[in-house]
């Protein structure tokens, strides 16, 4: 019994998902698993039970730490192909968000969700007429106007922020975005703020440290960007 005790006490606590499908609709027909965590906690996620062809999109790169409340964590989970999908803007902005973060292309995210790359593209343009500030703000980044993104995905960032249960894998991807398009808009030292809001979801992340640095370095604060 004391070993089924200290088995317990240190086990792992277990990721609870509020899953939706491609419209947009709440599933219990799709479960999600979780693997074991990194070192900052971050577990990588896959599609447990399903039909058809799954793909996780939601998160965006497959991985989510536990929340500092009871919440669950968000997950897009739709199949691969499924036309519908593409009316559904939070669905198309969980698709471009690694193809704005440069981490996927077009062509990539086109053979992970089977749908054709000129349908994505098209979706991701349709994106900057929504009135949801994340789906607006990558839709603006995607059409090169990093600015008005900014705007749109600091608002985005600021609401998931003030949650009383704060998902990281709904923080770190906006400050990220948010980020980039400080960036790309010349706003440097805003940028590494953001930057910085990334990496305290992710202490360990090479992409945040990477991006914040050059973005310090734009800033003319080599120093900072040593540290």
């Amino acid at each position: 019994m004391k070993a089924v005790g200290l088995f317990l006490l240190f086990a792992s606590p277990v990721l609870q998902f509020a899953i939706t499908d491609g419209r947009g609709r709440e599933t219990s027909a799709v479960t999600i698993e979780a693997g074991a965590p990194d070192e900052d906690g971050w577990r990588s996620l896959k599609v447990g039970k399903a039909k058809g062809e799954p793909v996780l999109v939601w998160p965006f790169d497959n991985s989510a730490k536990m929340p500092d409340g009871p919440e669950p964590i968000p997950a897009i989970v739709i199949r691969r192909g499924d036309e519908k999908a593409l009316e559904n803007k939070r669905v198309v902005a969980a698709i471009a968000t690694p193809v704005a973060l440069g981490v996927a292309s077009v062509d990539e995210e086109s053979r992970k969700t089977g749908f054709a790359p000129e349908a994505l593209v098209t979706a991701f343009a349709d994106l900057t007429t929504s009135a949801d500030p994340f789906e607006k703000g990558i839709g603006l980044l995607h059409a090169g106007k990093p600015a008005d993104a900014a705007e749109s995905l600091a608002v985005a960032v600021r609401q998931r922020q003030r949650q009383l249960t704060r998902v990281p894998s709904e923080i770190y991807p906006l400050a990220m975005l948010d980020g980039m398009a400080l960036f790309r808009a010349g706003k440097f030292d805003d940028s590494a703020v953001a930057f910085l809001t990334a990496l305290k979801q992710r202490p360990s992340d090479e992409w945040a440290r990477k991006y914040r640095a050059e973005a310090l370095t734009k800033a003319g604060k080599p120093e900072a960007a040593e540290r």
